[in-house]
């Protein structure tokens, strides 16, 4: 009997350390776990917005125009411009519209062409919503068309003058390429009648841009 004591606690003797190693394994893999640090990431890199080299812009145009009998009638017309972008904030715009108006068969039709030339500012870079200014200088010409009344026939005079314009505006790029100008106002001038005492004439434009290339 005294054997079989002896021999079964020579056998708890032996397999109690291996127990004791097995249980305390997972603890120490738990605690490996619980104390290994993460792996950091990289921020993500906000992308700039590019400036784009180009900028082609068109759409609907309205101005008023003084008239000899004093009065300032809406011209409503077209507009294209082409704007070449030298840093993020200047560009080198040109600019043409046309605008015409039906005043009767004694006045006759009238018709106002603008080219004109100038620098286009964007005082907060290029962005969702772009605010731009411009001012242009450049050449004007007035066309009155009358028809045939009271024996005379049909008689178109030109009047060529210098032009200007100051304004701005705001463009929504909804698109990579494509913008919405969601307005255009300008305030500028032609004398192509005496009439001065009426000052400038205003004009309010909305169109689409498309823009290409980057610098």
């Amino acid at each position: 009997m005294r054997r079989i004591v002896a021999l079964g606690g020579l056998l708890l003797l032996w397999i109690a350390p291996a127990l004791a190693q097995d249980s305390s394994a997972p603890m120490q893999d738990q605690s490996q776990q619980s104390v290994q640090a993460p792996v950091p990431q990289a921020p993500l890199k906000k992308v700039p917005r590019q400036t784009p080299k180009y900028e082609f812009s068109a759409g609907f145009t309205a101005r008023s125009n003084y008239q000899p009998d004093g009065t300032k009638p809406y011209f409503s017309g077209a507009y294209a411009s082409l704007d070449r972008n030298i840093y993020h904030w200047l560009g080198a715009e040109a600019e043409f519209t046309g605008t015409l108006k039906n005043q009767g068969v004694i006045t006759g039709d009238s018709q106002v062409f603008t080219f004109m030339l100038g620098p286009t500012l964007y005082p907060f870079g290029h962005r969702k919503v772009t605010l731009f200014g411009h001012a242009l200088y450049g050449l004007g010409d007035e066309r009155i068309t009358t028809g045939p009344f009271a024996g005379f026939g049909v008689n178109t005079t030109s009047t060529f003058e210098k032009a200007w314009e100051v304004g701005g505006g705001l463009d929504w790029n909804r698109w990579r390429h494509w913008s919405i100008r969601l307005v255009e106002a300008d305030f500028g001038g032609a004398s192509f009648t005496p009439v001065k005492s009426g000052g400038g004439s205003l004009r309010f434009s909305g169109g689409v841009v498309y823009r290409f290339g980057h610098k």
